[in-house]
Formats: C-alpha cells, sequence, structure tokens
C-alpha cells in the first residue's frame, strides 16, 4: 500500500532528524512526599521525562522535599539568617539546564506548598543578568 505522506518534489532533500542531545531538563518533583516515598507526581513526570529520554535530552529528577530549602526570596538564605539552605546547590542546576519541569501534586486546585516555595527560589534570582545583560533565564523553557 502506498504511503499517504508526499515526498515533496523531486531533488529535494528530507531535513535531518532533531538533535537534542545538547540540550539538559531538571525536572524538580514538589510533592509532600519524602524519598522513597510512592510519589504519584513522580509518576507523572517520569513520563515527559521518557519522551525527553527518548530524543536524546540529558534528564534529571530530584524532589524538592528532600532538600533543606530555606524559606525566603534571596539566592542564600543562609546570608540571611538561616543555619542551612540546600538552594543554592539547585539553583546551580536550574541554570545548567536548558528546560526546567516543575511537578506538583494539586490539593484543591492549588499547587503544593513545596513548589510554591520553589517559585519562591526561583524568583529570588530572576533579577540577575547573564554575561549578555539579558536577564538569567532568558532563553530557557519552564512548565508546571
Amino acid at each position: 500500500m502506498a504511503s499517504s505522506r508526499s515526498a515533496g518534489p523531486p531533488g529535494r532533500r528530507e531535513p535531518p532528524d532533531p538533535d537534542y542531545s545538547d540540550l539538559r531538563a531538571l525536572f524538580i518533583n514538589c510533592t509532600l512526599k519524602q524519598s522513597p516515598r510512592q510519589s504519584h507526581t513522580r509518576g507523572l513526570m517520569d513520563v515527559s521525562r521518557a519522551i525527553m529520554d527518548r530524543q536524546g535530552v540529558a534528564t534529571e529528577v530530584m524532589r524538592a522535599v528532600d532538600h533543606e530549602i530555606a524559606s525566603g526570596v534571596y539566592p542564600d538564605m543562609t546570608e540571611h539568617g538561616w543555619d542551612r539552605d540546600d538552594w543554592p546547590a539547585i539553583q546551580q542546576k536550574v541554570m545548567a539546564a536548558d528546560i526546567l519541569v516543575l511537578g506538583t501534586p494539586i490539593w484543591l486546585g492549588e499547587k503544593s506548598s513545596v513548589c510554591t516555595q520553589v517559585i519562591e527560589r526561583l524568583y529570588g534570582s530572576s533579577g540577575d543578568l547573564n554575561e549578555k545583560g539579558q536577564y538569567a533565564y532568558y532563553g530557557r523553557v519552564g512548565g508546571c
């Protein structure tokens, strides 16, 4: 049976398959459950991660609740009275990624408190500039 897809004009080459192997995606799971407890949010994120993995995107998944993330909107809250803040190391991973995916359970139509905290901490660096004078998050993709 002949394909219904047109081959295009004679002599025209098909474009090469896209190469996404230079992209990095960070998935931050904002479940309220610490590892290794089952997270339905993780199950949904794994579907998206598998699609990216098949396309050659380097992926990493982390659970925010497994880290001591201080409350506040400054890049490092230890400079503002907190004894410990794991956010600076997480922010480095965010900045190394091209794609950021926040996964969150929905409770009564709202994202989790953990997700709210992550968004607040992301906001703490939203005014930073890159080496070109653009906002640090310029040219990046994020989604919930």
